[in-house]
């Protein structure tokens, strides 16, 4: 017989903000677990799904829409197209939508023969890696070229916890299914430090986002993620490198941007028409670059849903500190809606043969609302 069964979590730590497609419809605070039957499992970008009819407590049948993550990432955590087949059983833990709807994005997935299917991939920490590959060099300069994973070698992992085996029987619940990015919490230690203009323009989005509205969810509406959020690079990215600029390609929603390091600066129409990435240029001291990026949109956000002004730049330091670690160091300049600069280092770890392959986002793939199925 199905059964639903609520755990509340109480939070302690924040969570970086890892930009997924609709967290902020989600209680992401609470989770469920339903045990049911697949009617449909869907392969798409931006966001997998999972349709279950489960039994409820009156012995009725309701049918569940359970958001998983994009095909990309949940490739790398042992997903595949045939995951799971119609008229299978499976044990899904998940966190329910605002709305008091039938749906819920997933945490994590028990099928009948005990397989458990996180919603992450282990890159996270560097215990479990594989041995980075040598880093080459061209010429003078290092060759940043290659794919890249985030890199948390204290832990901290991604968010399909609780997936360690115990001796006294199955893995506990999962504490979370998704980051906490709607602004319940407040502002957190880490978060920029916002001057009051900004900071009142801030409540405003985390008011609507914790009532569960995509007015200011630009992943939601498949809006690339800007700088310098998206170098957090949650999914995964691929450097290419040559004399005249190093481009990166982030996995997630399918970011780009391009660094120039033939001297160039940008004209005054480039700084007339900002955009989420903005324009980058760099420059080497010693092994390690030095970017700064301007013309960047007021669309965008900081970090989180931090807003920002159209005096924003921000300023990096990339370098290996090992082979295969690259660090990137970065700090944000606005006079306007910084009371100070705010200053963030991101780390990644090159990846080896076979996982040096990333996998389209493609956004708009899964944009018509897929209950209607």
């Amino acid at each position: 017989m199905g059964r639903m069964v609520v755990v509340l979590l109480g939070v302690a730590a924040s969570l970086q903000a890892y930009s997924h497609h609709s967290n902020s419809a989600y209680q992401v605070t609470e989770v469920i677990s339903l045990t049911g039957t697949v009617q449909e499992w869907r392969w798409v970008n931006p966001h997998t799904w999972l349709f279950l009819v489960v039994e409820d407590e009156n012995g009725g049948q309701q049918e569940w829409a359970l958001e998983g993550r994009a095909p990309g990432i949940l490739a790398r955590a042992g997903w595949s197209p045939e995951a799971f087949q119609p008229g299978e059983t499976v044990m899904v833990y998940g966190s329910p939508a605002k709305d008091g709807s039938a749906e819920a994005i997933i945490a994590r997935v028990t099928k009948a023969d005990g397989t458990i299917l996180g919603n992450s991939p282990n890159y996270f920490s560097g215990a479990e890696a594989p041995a980075a590959p040598t880093v080459a060099s061209t010429g003078t300069t290092p060759d940043f070229s290659g794919v890249y994973y985030p890199y948390r070698p204290n832990g901290g992992g991604g968010m399909g916890v609780g997936l360690a085996s115990s001796s006294d029987g199955p893995p506990p619940p999962p504490t979370r299914s998704a980051p906490i990015s709607d602004g319940s919490l407040g502002r957190l230690p880490h978060e920029p430090k916002l001057t009051p203009e900004y900071l009142a323009r801030w409540e405003v989005i985390a008011e609507s986002l914790t009532a569960g509205s995509y007015e200011y969810d630009n992943s939601h509406n498949c809006l690339p993620p800007g700088m310098p959020s998206m170098m957090a690079m949650p999914y995964g990215m691929e450097v290419m490198q040559n004399e005249q600029k190093i481009t990166f390609f982030g996995e997630h929603l399918d970011a780009l941007r391009r660094v120039y390091l033939d001297g160039r600066e940008p004209s005054e129409a480039v700084l007339n028409d900002p955009t989420y990435a903005g324009y980058s240029t760099g420059r080497w001291e010693g092994d390690t670059l030095v970017v700064e990026t301007v013309a960047l949109t007021t669309k965008s956000y900081i970090t989180g849903k931090s807003p920002h002004s159209d005096q924003m730049t921000v300023q990096e330091r990339i370098r290996f500190t090992e082979p295969g670690i690259l660090e990137n160091s970065v700090t944000v300049h606005d006079p306007v809606a910084l009371t100070e600069p705010w200053e963030v280092v991101y780390r990644y770890r090159k990846a080896s043969y076979p996982d040096d392959e990333l996998r389209e986002f493609a956004c708009a793939e899964g944009f018509t609302n897929p209950l209607n199925h």
